[in-house]
């Protein structure tokens, strides 16, 4: 069999034959992962950000990572900018404790452009020891504040919340899969409220600017940048 014949019939094998993972299902994962069938488009940039510092040694200081989920079916005008709280990232908006799809791409599905942005001198948006003090919240504080309902002196109506996942006796404290799911994404966050409500000022702005009019979902410590 001559060449041109051995590329025919590896031509006419690939159209008889096609790959087999276009009919396998989806790997079965030992972690969380969702379906991402509604995603058409995703990224990442950085916004703001400006050089401190004398000539030669300059570096940047307030930049700010942002991801964007586009998805196939875009069906609203305006995307959702989405901004995390207190000791938190974007994976708050991603997934949950207990594994199960997170907002982000519960509003792609729904057609919406999605961005969600990590605060400045946070996670991936780099801080620098020049920014000051930072202060990560205690497994007690997190408790208190947000998931043992039974126990929070903060919300007197808290143990009427029955929707924190988890079950048994130790529901929403140190050692309950969930509860330490949730504590592992906690991060630490500036220290000075005044410093990261002007950062977050000139991060947003300038996202704004870069993307467009948009809907903004703010969480939490987040709330007065909205």
């Amino acid at each position: 069999m001559d060449q041109r014949c051995t590329i025919w019939v590896a031509f006419l094998s690939a159209l008889l034959c096609p790959v087999a993972s276009a009919w396998a299902d989806p790997p079965k994962l030992p972690v969380p992962a969702f379906d991402q069938s509604a995603v058409g488009q995703r990224g990442y940039f950085y916004v703001a950000g400006q050089y401190i510092g004398e000539d030669g040694k300059n570096i940047m200081r307030g930049q700010v990572y942002v991801e964007v989920v586009a998805p196939k079916d875009v069906r609203h005008p305006y995307p959702l900018v989405l901004i995390h709280g207190n000791a938190q990232t974007p994976t708050n908006w991603m997934g949950t404790p207990d594994g199960r799809k997170g907002w982000a791409d519960f509003f792609v599905e729904q057609g919406y452009v999605v961005y969600m942005m990590e605060q400045p001198m946070r996670g991936r948006s780099a801080w620098h020891p020049s920014d000051g003090a930072t202060r990560m919240f205690r497994v007690d504080e997190e408790e208190r504040l947000f998931t043992d309902n039974a126990r929070s002196a903060n919300w007197p109506q808290a143990k009427k919340q029955t929707q924190w996942p988890g079950e048994g006796p130790g529901k929403g404290r140190k050692g309950d899969p969930v509860f330490d799911a949730f504590y592992a994404t906690q991060v630490e966050a500036l220290a000075s409220l005044e410093e990261t409500e002007k950062a977050n000022q000139a991060a947003g702005a300038a996202l704004l600017d870069k993307i467009g009019p948009a809907i903004l979902i703010t969480h939490s410590q987040a709330g007065y940048f909205s």
